[in-house]
């Protein structure tokens, strides 16, 4: 028998051997990023936000959650979708509207995570449906979502992911020609909808630059002069473009913004009319030292400019008060606070407990035999 090695062992020595590699990659990348850091300012790949104005900013925001307990030989879902607005003028707040609404039923085992995300975003746009038809709408939207449709749901296997994914993506086309007329940059001082991504593309636009893609930015951007900073050590593949852009972009600033149009999309990518017509325009913003790069998208590509970016960044800054890593606009944060306190899996085994208290207690049978008693009884 040979003799092994406790995994505690083998943890420690790899602790002890690797500390020095993993430090000394931190170490490069902070270098790397002090190097290139005043490259990219000059260039334009980092831009400082102007002063804060004096005007009220009215931000509305929406927020999803779904959650799923097992039952019944499947799964008990609940969807709940929050609108909360604020309107925030020299650092005083004050809470507009509050909408809601909700959906609980059972599925069917089969990839229930999937048909979750899509029904997240079904309420997503019936909510946004119904804030259009206000009389008075907001004109900057934040919605905790990509406004494309991520590609897991068109990569599914599962038969009723599909139908339930070309189902959204109809309503989700409606929608956008719907507003079309409606939005900036095309209005002046029109609708804005602002996407938050849950997955990141924190290397753009430096990613583009390193592989020729420069048409890609919607800003004036010197692409010599990072280039050059860029080039002796290969800094790209050594230590990434997501942490050279986390290096150098400080609170205040935003990272140029780029086209979605430029990237190479999946020509599957739905909704269609945001894809091949609207397109998307995308930058990062830091709003505090503590607080993370967000990105956002917003519908336009390269119609918007580099003035109109910088006041929409600079009101997400305003509008995000908190310096913590997880600080985002604060309707948005207000959404996601609610949903800390909404306990869904308790909401669930309650609805669970009532569904076999419904089913135990014959009432449902009841109801369906009602009017059919045999005359003279």
């Amino acid at each position: 028998m040979s003799d092994g090695q406790p995994l505690a062992q083998r943890l420690a020595a790899r602790m002890q051997l690797g500390l020095l590699g993993t430090s000394n990659t931190i170490a490069h990348g902070v270098r790397v990023g002090r190097r290139v850091a005043q490259a990219m300012k000059d260039g334009g790949l980092v831009r400082r936000l102007p002063p804060r104005g004096t005007e009220p900013i009215r931000i509305s925001a929406i927020c999803t959650l779904g959650n799923r307990v097992e039952a019944y030989a499947g799964y008990l879902y609940l969807v709940v979708v929050v609108r909360r607005d604020v309107t925030i003028q020299a650092g005083q707040v004050a809470y507009g509207t509050e909408d809601a609404a909700c959906e609980i039923d059972i599925l069917p085992y089969g990839d229930v995570r999937q048909r979750i995300g899509l029904k997240q975003y079904a309420m997503m746009f019936r909510l946004l449906n119904r804030m259009i038809k206000e009389p008075d709408p907001p004109r900057l939207i934040l919605v905790d979502h990509t406004l494309l449709l991520p590609k897991e749901f068109a990569n599914s296997d599962d038969d009723d992911v599909q139908r339930e994914y070309q189902e959204v993506a109809n309503t989700a086309g409606a929608f956008w020609e719907e507003v079309r007329p409606l939005l900036s940059p095309w209005v002046n001082a029109g609708l804005t909808i602002v996407g938050l991504p849950q997955t990141k593309r924190m290397g753009e636009p430096l990613r583009s630059l390193a592989k020729g893609k420069a048409g890609a930015l919607v800003d004036a951007v010197g692409t010599g002069i990072i280039q050059t900073a860029l080039a002796p050590d290969r800094t790209i593949d050594e230590v990434g473009a997501p942490r050279i852009m986390a290096t150098v972009l400080w609170p205040e600033q935003r990272s140029a913004a780029f086209a979605y149009s430029g990237l190479g999309l999946d020509p599957r990518t739905e909704p269609q009319i945001l894809r091949k017509e609207l397109d998307i325009v995308s930058f990062h913003y830091r709003s505090g030292l503590r607080t993370a790069p967000i990105q956002v998208e917003i519908p336009g590509g390269h119609k918007w400019n580099s003035e109109a970016l910088d006041r929409l960044a600079g009101k997400l800054v305003e509008a995000t008060p908190f310096d913590q890593p997880d600080a985002v606009p604060l309707p948005l944060w207000l959404g996601r606070q609610q949903f800390r306190n909404l306990s869904p899996k308790d909401i669930l085994e309650q609805y669970q407990r009532a569904t076999f208290q419904t089913l135990r207690s014959g009432e449902l049978d009841k109801a369906w035999l009602q009017g059919w008693e045999p005359e003279g009884k």
